[in-house]
């Protein structure tokens, strides 16, 4: 990923970074091309490509391929608003986790 276009804010993900799908109402890029494969709501997934485009920044995901839908055309890409980050994992001992339920 190259240099930010003229005016505009960083990514809001890097590659590699896990997120969710927090909208995935694709009714109008289905309705353009139904074979097209988009993210869902729960599934975490790994961001694989950025995209500048005039609306903000794209992402493409490691678990999705939509390379072959369109021959001739840059693959699919999804609007970063689109997902959020997944928080990293602390490693949380059993003692704390049942300490925690005890008092609640």
């Amino acid at each position: 990923m190259g240099g930010y276009l003229c005016g505009m804010n960083p990514p809001l993900f890097h590659l590699g970074q896990a997120v969710v799908c927090t909208n995935d109402d694709f009714t109008l890029l289905l309705v353009q091309n139904p074979v097209i494969q988009t993210p869902k709501r729960g599934p975490i997934y790994t961001v694989r490509g950025l995209y500048a485009t005039h609306r903000g920044y794209g992402v493409t995901l490691a678990e999705i391929n939509n390379a072959e839908v369109a021959p001739g055309f840059p693959e699919a890409n999804f609007h970063e608003d689109r997902f959020a980050a997944v928080p990293p994992v602390e490693e949380v001992s059993l003692a704390e986790l049942l300490e925690e339920t005890v008092l609640a």
